[in-house]
């Protein structure tokens, strides 16, 4: 095995975020079918690829409900002001001008000249406005811009927001999934979702709502030219079945690959690696259950002392993950601070000694849902075999993760085990924790401590600054044990193509479509605080 470098941004800080991942099996990346592969990535281009999606594209409207496939294809076709490259280092998209006040409580964006949609409609200051607005409506994302105070259109081309502190992780949050642009007048469309407009590289050319198949093409209207023509996106939910479409050719490119039998991908022509995600394993309880055990805290806390986290690392996921003592970060980062009893090993004693507090000695039962995603259900099986030694039965049910994100907004479950994933702690704490977020609307936790410690993490404008209110958000979390941290992320991707030119960015989930200039070549995070004005 070996380690990979990972850069992940912590409150307006760059750090390198130290995993265990899997070999490659190629140096180089194969060649793709009707791919032009050169030295350089610059240098490359594909006329079509297919990719393998885990499940079908049902909803594109980020108002509402999406899984892991709805949110990953909409990044392509979606307007941003800024958009992460393919190393989660934030560029400037549409985006041709930003300053910040000195203060740091006001952010002055100019756009691009001449920018349009897809369609040919001009992309306007409003439609920054009405992304906002939409995105502070909708439950999934309040949270993320809780520092927002307003937001303005001062002209057809520029807009002013107004922070209620500053906010260094504010470039992150722009090439996040929640702030995607759309013309404001097209919304009212009662229809608009079922084929939206694009300001991303990639437009859509065909798709029918849960079906198994999307289309996109270059947008010819963006300022930037893809270097991949077409893409088509299809539906194989199983693992397994996903590799041998890869194997046989009949996809170039596959996000979340099974971990057993990669090495038997033909090396020639495949290159696959593990990538790791900012992000978290856990159990997750529904709060909303409140004559059910695992509504005590200290029969949560009894499940989490029971788990043997380093087991579930190595066996259901291969060593590609590490355990975690924490919600954020693990062994290795600078920013890396255990909280859980026993830095996280298992302890059956304190286990039991915590379910006799709870008056269950002889401990409970519950059920929990899994996503039917590669070593999720394996991990879950470890999971129920540690609590078994200390009378807690775990109950699984493995479900697609449009049906169990359907069971999560319906409240239809008593634990579930999943990930949640963001570009930095701040953004990935308040969407666990913070008021409106949704893992905090699903778990129903409210914790004032724990969201001032996240609210004052959001706000560090020093790596001091930063751990303390790490630690005391960590601490608070573990008090409520609502989400129950079990290991650090990685996923298996395998491709067919040329190296870079299109992949599941960190954070995995959403796609990175290289173009002409490359969008690493623009503006990126360190000019935050630069040109600021009085």
């Amino acid at each position: 095995m070996r380690t990979r470098l990972l850069k992940v941004a912590v409150a307006g800080f760059s750090l390198a975020l130290i995993g265990v991942v899997l070999p490659q099996a190629a140096a180089n990346a194969a060649t793709g079918t009707n791919c032009s592969i050169k030295n350089q990535l610059a240098n490359s281009n594909c006329q079509a690829v297919v990719m393998a999606t885990v499940s079908k594209i049902a909803n594109l409207d980020p108002m509402k409900p999406r899984a892991v496939t709805d949110y990953q294809v909409a990044y392509p076709i979606q307007g941003l002001l800024w958009r992460f490259d393919e190393n989660l280092i934030p560029r400037m998209d549409l985006v041709a001008k930003q300053d910040v006040a000195k203060d740091g409580l006001s952010v002055f964006q100019v756009l691009k000249p001449g920018l349009k949609y897809s369609d040919g409609t001009p992309v306007l200051a409003q439609d920054v406005v009405t992304a906002w607005q939409k995105q502070v409506e909708a439950r999934q994302s309040a949270a993320f811009f809780a520092k927002v105070a307003n937001v303005v259109a001062t002209s057809p081309t520029t807009v002013t927001w107004t922070l209620k502190t500053p906010m260094p992780d504010f470039n992150w949050l722009m090439a996040n999934q929640s702030m995607f642009l759309n013309p404001t007048e097209k919304l009212k469309d009662s229809t608009y979702w079922s084929k939206p407009v694009s300001a991303g590289p990639m437009k859509i050319q065909s798709w029918t709502p849960g079906a198994d198949q999307m289309v996109q093409v270059a947008n010819p209207n963006y300022w930037a030219k893809p270097k991949v023509q077409q893409i088509t996106y299809v539906a194989i939910p199983d693992a397994a079945t996903r590799k041998l479409a890869l194997q046989s050719g009949q996809v170039d490119y596959v996000f979340d690959l099974a971990y057993q039998g990669v090495q038997d991908l033909d090396k020639n022509t495949i290159k696959w690696w593990a990538h790791a995600l900012p992000g978290t394993y856990q159990l997750t309880t529904n709060m909303t259950k409140t004559t059910l055990p695992m509504y005590n805290a200290k029969n949560r806390q009894a499940v989490s002392a029971a788990i043997d986290r380093q087991k579930v690392a190595k066996v259901a996921f291969f060593g590609t993950v590490l355990p975690s003592c924490a919600q954020t970060f693990i062994k290795g980062n600078p920013y890396h601070q255990c909280v859980l009893p026993n830095d996280g090993k298992q302890d059956l004693a304190l286990a039991r000694k915590l379910l006799a507090e709870a008056g269950n000695p002889n401990g409970f039962s519950f059920d929990t849902v899994v996503w039917a995603r590669p070593g999720w259900p394996e991990a879950a099986q470890i999971i129920a075999q540690d609590l078994a030694q200390v009378g807690i039965t775990m109950k699984i049910t493995v479900k697609q993760d449009t049906v169990a994100i359907a069971d999560l907004n319906s409240g239809n479950y008593e634990v579930q085990f999943s990930g949640n994933n963001a570009p930095t702690p701040y953004l990935q704490l308040a969407n666990w924790f913070g008021p409106g977020g949704a893992w905090q609307n699903w778990s129903k936790v409210n914790d004032p401590a724990l969201v001032a410690a996240i609210d004052a993490l959001g706000s560090a404008m020093n790596p001091t600054t930063a751990k303390n209110a790490l630690k005391a958000a960590n601490v608070a979390s573990y008090n409520s044990s609502v989400h129950i941290p079990i290991a650090d992320r990685a996923v298996i991707s395998g491709t067919r193509l040329p190296a870079g030119l299109l992949s599941a960015t960190i954070p995995g989930e959403w796609l990175y479509v290289a173009t002409t200039p490359l969008l690493s070549t623009q503006r990126g995070p360190a000019g935050f605080n630069t040109g600021a004005k009085s």
